[in-house]
């Protein structure tokens, strides 16, 4: 028999008022204290375990379209609005555009920094060749960036592993016992079984992708051959003669 998954969030906060004791929900936002108190502590609970891993299924790749108004440091030639539902930033790539006539440098661009431009938080690179500002009509190198998003159905316990579901069922208890119960020290019991849970989710997580490729240093690799010391004497190194080596 399989056992019950996924778990949707009035499911998971059941789940946890019922290890904690106390009334379960029949309905969500019911105006019950258990919902009061739960729901907010599921909501920050589940925005605290998206934000530390680049999970899959909370994850967006998405080109950027640059913007008119150019970045308020001159250091930066261009920026690109990043998108409103980005939480946290996990990758970016600046690609060559072969109609680009400064293509011969976007290759090698690898920089980037994060600015409020025009009221609006951008990805400011040197997407046009680089200071001192050159020409508007040079066309910039296309952005792609990867992120953590928190709209949609991305952002959603049923679309977690067992252990990540576990982690935040552990930080709604916390929150159930420090708002319901006024019990923070078993809170924060529950709080720190809920990082580590958490850990354990993203080392899970993990070992699903493909495994990384480990450097092969040549100096490591020749430290490790056990080599016959130089032989002493006449004509030898060290000796002093023979071998154009002062003794």
């Amino acid at each position: 028999m399989a056992f019950e998954w996924p778990l949707d969030k009035l499911s998971l906060i059941n789940s946890a008022l019922a290890m904690t004791g106390d009334n379960l929900v029949a309905a969500p936002d019911n105006g019950s204290d258990e919902w009061t108190v739960a729901s907010p502590a599921y909501e920050r609970g589940l925005a605290f375990s998206i934000e530390s891993h680049s999970w899959g299924f909370a994850t967006l790749v998405t080109p950027l379209t640059p913007s008119p108004i150019a970045p308020t440091d001159t250091d930066w030639d261009t920026a690109y609005p990043l998108p409103s539902d980005l939480v946290q930033l996990i990758w970016a790539k600046i690609n060559a555009n072969t109609s680009n006539p400064a293509s011969s440098f976007t290759n090698q661009l690898t920089l980037w920094g994060i600015e409020v431009v025009g009221g609006k938080t951008c990805l400011v690179t040197n997407a046009r060749g680089g200071p001192p500002p050159p020409p508007v009509s040079v066309t910039p190198a296309q952005i792609t960036i990867k992120y953590i998003s928190n709209q949609g159905a991305l952002a959603d316990s049923t679309n977690g592993t067992p252990t990540l579901v576990m982690a935040l069922q552990s930080f709604v208890m916390a929150g159930i016992y420090r708002g319901l119960q006024q019990d923070p020290a078993e809170g924060d019991k529950m709080w720190q079984a809920g990082t580590m849970l958490l850990q354990d989710a993203r080392t899970r997580y993990d070992q699903q992708k493909p495994k990384r490729q480990l450097f092969n240093s040549r100096i490591a690799a020749a430290r490790r051959i056990r080599r016959p010391w130089p032989p002493v004497g006449t004509g030898n190194w060290g000796s002093g003669s023979g071998n154009g080596i002062p003794g």
